[in-house]
């Protein structure tokens, strides 16, 4: 038995093929996260997670314009 056991993480199918195009030379999805991870350090991330989410909502059709999409 493995002393740290594998798990299931479910992710959008749009992440799970963003992830792939990293999957090369061998390396496993936990190799990949770990670096991903390592370079973002926790304490990083939640800050910007905090900040993002102070920041004020915005309607559907604002942020449609500013991503250069057309209004609907």
């Amino acid at each position: 038995m493995l002393a740290d056991p594998p798990t299931t993480i479910t992710v959008p199918t749009s992440t799970a093929r963003r992830l792939k195009l990293y999957k090369t030379g061998g390396r496993t999805y936990a190799e990949i996260l770990e670096e991903f991870m390592d370079a973002v350090p926790p304490r990083d991330f939640l800050a910007w997670a905090e900040h993002e989410l102070t920041r004020p909502a915005i309607s559907y059709g604002t942020a449609r314009r500013r991503l250069g999409l057309p209004a609907r």
